[in-house]
């Protein structure tokens, strides 16, 4: 008789494995806040949205001129 062998997906955590492991500090560079949102806190995902920090938390060249742009339209908004 042939065994049936289980589908593990390659990429998932053992089972068992304890929850703790899963990131819970913010990306951006420097914050230590509790993640909320894609791996960043609150304000820093609203940062990430306005593109004044990559997916990896770093600031972009362009970084002044874009959070000049940024607080001007959080005054009008």
């Amino acid at each position: 008789m042939a065994q049936k062998l289980k589908h593990q997906d390659p990429g998932a955590a053992p089972q068992g494995a304890p929850v703790s492991n899963l990131p819970t500090a913010c990306k951006s560079q420097g914050c230590k806040k509790k993640s909320e949102k894609m791996d960043f806190c609150n304000e820093h995902y609203d940062w990430f949205k306005f593109g004044l920090i990559t997916r990896e938390g770093a600031k972009p060249i362009d970084f002044d001129k874009k959070y000049q742009s940024y607080m001007k339209h959080r005054k009008v908004a």
